[in-house]
């Protein structure tokens, strides 16, 4: 290649990348616009957190109490802190448990009036006829029966009417299924006590079969007798009838829509349909979280709990703290510990920044459609970027030029035509482009800039300028991936980030992929380590390596606490106790420190392994930002906080490291001598 055409090539090729740089950084504007121009107000605003209890153990601790009504202890909750309660659609069973009713399978009755020769005298009275498998159900209470027979009525079970010494009676025919899961409305008159003493009450419905537009209506109908009705959700696994069709997801939604409240959904326990049904309702929704009731003994101290509500209502959005009681074998013991509990997680909520009230969802806002169009165009940019950086000495600079635009244009094409048909997916794609793509073009550059050899404390100084310039790459991905996402479907997780273990896993491959590419003659170094031979220790740090890796794709997301030892628990604590937020351990322990000592001895292509352990740190400061859910503010915290700590124990291995290897200098000389 002539000196003119070198140079020509040159030119050529530092257009392209002056052609990323501008798109880059255009995306970069428009992200830092969606997320702190729209995000960031809103989740500034929204600091006021519920405390609520549960119906069915205040039942439990007042019926087990001397002298303590249901409205004296929801008076004391109340005043402890307490802003709400929760409380499940009534079963057969629980009406009966409550005293409102009683009821017998036809079996049953036909023996009780046996035993007294009464039967034929209650057929006579009643005018209805003792069916063995039939359910009859008696009340005093006119507003019990009108909900029972209603509601019985609505859900198609064909109900009788009947009375019988005084009694107002309903004969229907249920399967024993039935009894045990059909809900029949809730307990009014004490929900207007819990009213009365400053509750707002949130019921949870349960399923049936079949539903129907004017069953949802019915329901409904008896929801919005409620008093101080606040929010509405569901008890089950999914929504009532089938939450794959869409006709019934829609009645849900229109059925719910004139009560003015938002749904809620508890963190942990997804129900299908629910995203379904908020979607038609502009995702007008609340994230509640608990406790398990199959979790509350790992919680006997306080404090555990107590760190718990608190990093759940600080971090990730969450906006009810529904506290479940323990040791309710005796209930009347468990009264003061109950109300304490709640008092103190009143006071942990306010001493973390935030409000106790009544929360309300997000508000509605969008992002652009030219905001999205950019924020793609800079991820096509920076996956061309690093494209060209692996494949550009393969090819011309007129090949080069012609590829890197082709894929810019394909791209846009391809992200454009998803935007129209699939927008959700679309972004949820590129979103997941992003985390693979910023973070290897991060490390790729900073490893092909060549430095000159420093030494002392200017060759750290150096060392921690190339992490931070890596580092500020893979921000700058961070902020445009979360940008895609940054609107409240993804905020309140009814949709989220979609491929966390392929965006942990890519960016390990694309890395030592595209160096490989680069190396000077990279099919005889592939050919080289194929001929030669294996030995036992590489085979034993291979095993060690694969079964890091196996733990860092288990870590990945927030399903596997079980991945995280009881002392790292410990430690997460102490520095978020310390920090206000804590930083992630994959990068203020292992990924930065490790990636600082490897740009302090310079990289080479042999020590991939070492680098692949350094590349985690960038991809965990990505996936930081894949947490919609968490306030931008906290994950800005929580990455800055990672970044100083990483140098801090980077620059101590460099220094155990120099002293090491100043020791095994002075040794070999030593035998030389």
């Amino acid at each position: 290649m002539s000196g003119k055409t070198m140079k020509s090539d040159k030119k050529g090729r530092a257009g392209l990348r002056w052609l990323s740089v501008i798109v880059l950084l255009a995306a970069f504007i428009c992200a830092l616009w969606v997320n702190f121009g729209l995000r960031l107000p809103v989740e500034a605003g929204d600091r006021t957190v519920g405390i609520l209890v549960d119906y069915d153990e205040l039942v439990r601790i007042s019926n087990g109490s001397l002298d303590v009504s249901f409205q004296d202890m929801a008076r004391k909750l109340s005043i402890a802190g307490a802003t709400g309660l929760v409380v499940r659609e009534r079963l057969l069973v629980e009406w009966e448990i409550a005293g409102d009713i009683v009821w017998y399978t036809g079996n049953d009755l036909r023996f009780q009036l046996g035993l007294a020769n009464k039967v034929a005298d209650f057929e006579r009275a009643s005018n209805v006829e003792i069916i063995q498998n039939y359910t009859y159900i008696m009340t005093e209470d006119e507003l019990v029966f009108d909900q029972i027979f209603s509601l019985l009525y609505a859900k198609r079970r064909h109900p009788a009417v009947f009375e019988f010494n005084g009694k107002m009676g309903i004969m229907v025919n249920l399967h024993s299924s039935e009894r045990a899961t059909l809900g029949l409305g809730f307990p009014i008159a004490h929900l207007e006590q819990a009213a009365a003493e400053g509750l707002s009450i949130i019921p949870r419905l349960r399923n049936w079969e079949p539903v129907s537009r004017s069953n949802l209506d019915e329901v409904m109908r008896w929801v919005s007798k409620i008093p101080d009705l606040s929010a509405i959700g569901f008890n089950e696994p999914t929504t009532p009838g089938d939450p794959t069709d869409p006709h019934i997801i829609e009645a849900i939604a229109d059925s719910i829509a004139p009560l003015g409240v938002p749904l809620v959904s508890f963190e942990f326990y997804d129900q299908q349909g629910l995203a379904s049904v908020a979607s038609h309702l502009d995702n007008y929704l609340l994230r509640v979280h608990a406790i398990a009731e199959n979790e509350l003994h790992r919680f006997a101290d306080i404090q555990d709990a107590l760190n718990r509500y608190t990093l759940a209502a600080r971090e990730r959005n969450i906006r009810f703290i529904y506290v479940r009681f323990q040791n309710l074998i005796n209930p009347a013991a468990a009264m003061i510990p109950a109300t304490e509990l709640i008092e103190e997680v009143h006071d942990a909520i306010l001493e973390s920044g935030l409000f106790i009230g009544d929360p309300v969802p997000l508000p509605a806002f969008s992002i652009p459609l030219f905001a999205l169009l950019m924020l793609g165009a800079g991820t096509i940019a920076a996956g061309g970027w690093l494209a060209a950086l692996g494949l550009g000495r393969y090819f011309t600079c007129t090949k080069s030029q012609v590829l890197f635009l082709a894929l810019l244009l394909l791209g846009m094409s391809a992200y454009v035509a998803g935007l129209l048909f699939f927008p959700s997916l679309a972004r949820k794609v590129f979103a997941l482009a992003g985390a693979i793509v910023f973070p290897s073009l991060g490390v790729v550059l900073v490893l092909n800039f060549e430095i000159a050899q420093a030494s002392g404390i200017r060759r750290i100084i150096v060392a921690i300028l190339q992490l931070g310039v890596m580092s500020a790459f893979t921000l700058v991905g961070a902020m445009i991936m979360s940008a895609l996402l940054s609107e409240p479907v993804f905020m309140v997780k009814l949709d989220r980030f979609v491929g966390v273990t392929v965006s942990y896993l890519a960016p390990l491959a694309a890395v030592p992929f595209v160096l490989w590419l680069r190396e000077e003659d990279c099919y005889g170094l592939l050919t080289g380590t194929a001929k030669s031979s294996v030995r036992f220790w590489q085979l034993g740090v291979s095993l060690i390596m694969l079964a890091g890796l196996a733990l860092y794709v288990m870590r990945s997301g927030n399903d596997n606490p079980n991945a995280v030892m009881d002392i790292e628990m410990q430690m997460r604590q102490f520095l978020g106790d310390t920090l206000g937020v804590r930083p992630r351990t994959t990068e203020f322990l292992i990924g930065h420190p490790i990636m600082l000592v490897l740009l302090y001895f310079g990289y080479k292509f042999r020590m991939f392994p070492v680098l692949l352990i350094g590349v985690m740190g960038q991809v965990s400061l990505m996936n930081t930002y894949a947490h919609i859910h968490t306030p931008v503010a906290v994950s800005l915290r929580r990455s800055f906080h990672g970044m100083w700590l990483g140098v801090v124990i980077g620059i101590i291995f460099v220094l155990v490291l120099e002293c090491a290897l100043r020791q095994v200098r002075k040794l070999n000389a030593s035998r030389k001598t």
